[in-house]
């Protein structure tokens, strides 16, 4: 199915405002700046929701009023490359727009990498990250007068503030100084899922209610899509700093369509597009571009300009990246992806062709004229449409949808250029939801808090301790009580014995654990040779072979020893990579099967009563894998990776006696938690491993008390 959607521009008013603190003269701020801005000069204390368009300055709306003031700040993206991106764009941004008291300015861009290399050279007695960490802020927060702002990861924000980054039992070895920033900016944050969006919430609200000799946190901003309803109830009634959406007053009268250009006095941040709507399957629109469509795909890439794909999955970029790389001999075709980040401003300065996935999706500044993009749920589609931004003319772009949203989108009656409004009041109709896990929040996010309380309340002497408890204790309840019957102590300490070790060891990250492999790529112009990637992934789609331990070292050139000593500590396994393999006609490569070991059949078989209802996550010390096929794609070296998933694994698991693909169907599952038979003897299983049992777990739970209520002739 086709269609062809003419959508209409995106403008913002300017406002002539000489009083804005910005040193170029010509400059002219939005609605949404200035609004931002005397947030900071009048309240002084407030969270701040800026859903202002893509494109439309939301960086320099937190940028402009932190400088003026000469603050320290710290700024969360959600992956390391849209760190790098920003670095450079706040570096632009300083010397153009603030020449006086930018220069004062400190920018640091902080990652595991980054810690790793960049700042290993800075600190040479240094031993680790966390050692790094510390000398580094105390260097800029502490030994310097001017202001300073750290560009980071989520991950480590609460790794900072969860003291993992110290020793428990030893309160000096925190990073302290990051209770001397009064700002902390997170970037994107609806993308976050919903354990990522409570351990970030929670964190920052401990922060703010800190008193002010002990953290210095009195600015929570957050660069966002419009807040759904629950999480807009969950600014105003359980974080303790003021709640105010920026662009609320003024959006009606501040941010309006264009057909053509954009009308003197205003600024296009989206330009007119005409979209061309066509039908696929997630992880299978590659199929597509070089199937049915080749021939428009090629001529769709060699217009002058510079076009971009967004694609799903690592093997799609593979597949039309190689493609588009034979066919167009006077283009240059670059990739990125989680195999090929390197050199990312070198590729974004000089393509013709950009092939990539959700590397590029958020965040990250470089110039398009066309765009070919898969949309697997709606937020994905805004996102990558999104792209498209800053020109005034009309641009061309294509997208894959499923055939139902195709079909949604081809029902739009216009006359004209239709306005963004209209469609993503039909985008939330083509697209169907899937079931939200509202019970995580206290069975697994109060946890969580608990045993982050708890840590806290173990390193303060008596008195001290008692005070965190209880301050803690009425923020878990803010934050995840408000269900009927209410939250109990006794409930949350149920629910952390279910998870016991592993709330240390996964669920207090921001993401959670997940099974990684650590992995000499071969492929001819890899930028970083050793990496580590998901492990499920390589055993899908990527020709890879498997090693011990010691065989890798062997295999890898010497010249990589400190990479690989300092990652192999977080891996499951250790592998070649050499490029993806084929997939079959419906777009899939291997099928992973995950096999019982002695300790599995004791927890499934451990009574005759436990069901999918009664049973309970549980972290497994170990676990065995097969992959089909059994040709030429076979992992010959398999027993390797078994060698070591069998030992040591401290895996959280959830298995349910059906098939995958049916608990998808009964659970109203999303495309994105994903599910792997389980063989139990002659029986099948599946299981969710990581967070995802947590979230399978909820599903199930929340499942069953919606089928008891039902006998009890409770309606729903």
């Amino acid at each position: 199915m086709r269609a062809t959607l003419p959508l209409s521009g995106v403008e913002l008013r300017r406002h002539d405002d000489p009083e804005y603190p910005v040193e170029d003269p010509e400059f002219e701020p939005y609605a949404h700046q200035q609004d931002l801005r005397e947030l900071f000069r009048s309240s002084g204390e407030f969270l701040a929701v800026n859903d202002s368009p893509t494109g439309g300055g939301k960086t320099m709306s937190w940028l402009a009023p932190v400088i003026e003031r000469g603050e320290h700040a710290l700024a969360v993206y959600p992956t390391n490359a849209l760190i790098h991106d920003q670095y450079n764009q706040l570096t632009d941004e300083l010397d153009e727009n603030f020449p006086g008291q930018g220069s004062d300015v400190a920018v640091l861009p902080i990652t595991a990498d980054t810690l790793r290399t960049r700042y290993a050279a800075e600190y040479p007695d240094a031993k680790t990250n966390g050692e790094r960490l510390r000398a580094l802020l105390r260097t800029y927060v502490y030994q310097r007068e001017d202001p300073v702002l750290v560009l980071t990861n989520p991950d480590i924000l609460v790794m900072m503030r969860r003291h993992i980054y110290g020793r428990t039992g030893d309160p000096g070895s925190r990073v302290r100084q990051l209770n001397e920033f009064e700002t902390v900016v997170v970037d994107e944050f609806h993308r976050a899922n919903r354990k990522e969006q409570n351990t970030l919430l929670f964190s920052l609200d401990e922060m703010y209610d800190l008193s002010e000799f002990q953290c210095a946190l009195s600015k929570i901003v957050l660069l966002s899509a419009t807040p759904t309803t629950r999480l807009e109830h969950r600014f105003e009634e359980a974080m303790s700093a003021p709640y105010h959406r920026v662009t609320s007053e003024r959006e009606t009268t501040e941010e309006r369509p264009f057909d053509e250009k954009p009308t003197n006095g205003w600024g296009a941040v989206m330009p007119p597009v005409d979209l061309d709507v066509r039908s696929a399957s997630t992880f299978d629109t590659a199929s597509e571009l070089l199937g049915e469509d080749w021939d428009d795909t090629e001529a769709f890439a060699r217009q002058p300009g510079r076009t971009v794909f967004i694609l799903d999955g690592i093997h799609e970029v593979d597949e039309v990246y190689t493609r588009l790389s034979n066919a167009l001999d006077n283009r240059t075709v670059v990739r990125i992806d989680g195999f090929h980040r390197g050199d990312l401003e070198e590729k974004l300065d000089d393509f013709d062709v950009l092939v990539s996935n959700s590397a590029v999706e958020v965040g990250i500044d470089f110039s398009v004229d066309r765009l070919v993009f898969s949309a697997p749920d709606r937020a994905s589609f805004v996102q990558r449409l999104g792209r498209l931004r800053t020109e005034s003319e009309p641009q061309l772009a294509r997208c894959y949808v499923s055939s139902t949203a195709a079909a949604s989108l081809s029902e739009i009656e216009h006359g004209g250029r239709i306005p963004r409004a209209q469609l993503v009041e039909t985008l939330e109709d083509a697209y169907h939801d899937p079931q939200e896990f509202e019970s995580f929040d206290w069975r697994y996010s109060a946890a969580e808090a608990h045993h982050h309380i708890e840590r806290r309340a173990r390193d303060a002497n008596s008195e001290r301790a008692k005070g965190i408890r209880e301050e803690g204790w009425e923020r878990i309840l803010r934050h995840f009580g408000g269900g009927d019957p209410p939250l109990t102590r006794s409930d949350v300490e149920a629910h952390t014995d279910v998870i016991d070790n592993a709330v240390e060891r996964t669920l207090q990250w921001y993401r959670g654990g997940s099974l990684q492999a650590l992995v000499y790529d071969r492929t001819l112009g890899a930028d970083d040779r050793i990496k580590t990637y998901d492990l499920f992934y390589l055993l899908r789609h990527g020709d890879v072979e498997f090693f011990s331990r010691t065989g890798f070292d062997e295999v890898v050139p010497d010249e990589h020893d400190d990479d690989v000593s300092h990652l192999a500590p977080y891996v499951t396994g250790y592998c070649t990579y050499d490029g993806t393999i084929e997939t079959n006609d419906d777009g899939y490569g291997r099928s992973v099967r995950l096999e019982a070991i002695s300790e599995i059949y004791g927890w499934l078989r451990a009574d005759d009563g436990v069901d999918d209802e009664t049973r309970k996550p549980r972290e497994l010390g170990g676990i065995s894998i097969d992959v089909d096929p059994d040709g030429a794609d076979r992992i010959t070296s398999i027993e390797h990776l078994r060698d070591e998933m069998c030992e040591d694994l401290d895996l959280l698991c959830y298995a349910v006696k059906k098939h995958p693909r049916q608990v998808k169907n009964q659970y109203d599952l999303g495309k994105f938690l994903f599910l792997y038979p389980l063989t139990v003897g002659d029986e099948q299983w599946c299981a969710a491993l990581g967070v995802d049992a947590l979230y399978l777990h909820c599903a199930v739970q929340e499942s069953q008390n919606a089928v008891d209520l039902e006998s009890l002739g409770i309606g729903l």
